[in-house]
């Protein structure tokens, strides 16, 4: 069956506000559309490390929490745990044993868990799953004006697990902060176009170049190892030094 599909374009959607240079998703704070196009939601939604001083409601959380459990799932097990974190104390304590930078202007956050008793380890059935759901809430949180940041860059599971007193049959995921987008945020082009990703029934290795960043993810990932397995004590007070070797987002922009 041939049907047309319809094409993107940024210029004539009215889902979010554009004023021909800058996205403006705050307006959706106000003016939640959470009935907007699927489309315009992928193609308008964008990461956000920075956020608007009004806290999101814990209605309007709940409300995406609801609805982002509609996320497939492994065997349809559904068997997500969501620890929900606004205590500054927390934040900051995550924060000074190694979590990213800009969790210390971070007002809340929650973190994914998913109980890891599953058959398929091979496939990480419950990273998958997991994952599954926070591309939801993401995309939901963006049509009532909720910008949100997936973070990996954080102390080790254990650790974790431990601080927040995580069962140990459940896995943390990910973390994830949120906040109503600030005024507003740029509109970047996708790096690689489909012809470029798209591979018919082989992988093409054809164009594939490592060779500029294995020494640099090499030290990366030795430093890491290093770094998450010194005393969160002594961590701590070394906070300061790590900040600025930490991956910067320079493209970003934001009021």
């Amino acid at each position: 069956m041939s049907v047309d599909l319809p094409e993107f374009d940024l210029e004539s959607q009215k889902s979010v506000p554009f004023d021909g240079k800058f996205l403006r998703p705050s307006a959706l704070s106000t003016a939640p559309n959470p009935e907007m196009p699927l489309l315009h939601a992928v193609c308008t939604r964008r990461t956000s490390r920075a956020y608007a001083k009004e806290r999101v409601p814990k209605h309007v959380f709940e409300w995406l929490i609801k609805y982002a459990m509609h996320a497939p799932t492994a065997c349809n097990e559904q068997q997500w745990k969501v620890v929900h974190i606004d205590d500054a104390a927390i934040i900051k304590e995550i924060y000074e044993r190694g979590g990213a930078a800009f969790l210390k202007k971070v007002q809340h956050c929650f973190l994914v868990c998913y109980n890891r008793q599953s058959d398929n380890l091979e496939w990480d059935d419950h990273i998958q799953s997991g994952a599954a759901f926070i591309t939801t809430f993401q995309l939901l949180a963006h049509t009532v004006g909720v910008g949100s940041c997936w973070v990996g860059h954080l102390p080790n599971k254990r650790e974790l697990q431990r601080m927040l007193k995580i069962h140990r049959a459940y896995e943390p995921i990910a973390l994830v902060t949120y906040g109503y987008y600030r005024s507003k945020v740029n509109m970047l082009p996708r790096k690689h176009d489909v012809e470029r990703v798209l591979m018919e029934n082989e992988f093409r290795q054809e164009g594939l170049n490592f060779k500029k960043s294995i020494r640099r993810t090499t030290v990366r990932t030795v430093g890491r190892f290093i770094y998450y397995k010194i005393p969160p004590a002594l961590r701590k007070r070394m906070r300061h030094m790590t900040v600025p070797h930490e991956k910067k987002f320079y493209y970003e922009t934001f009021d």
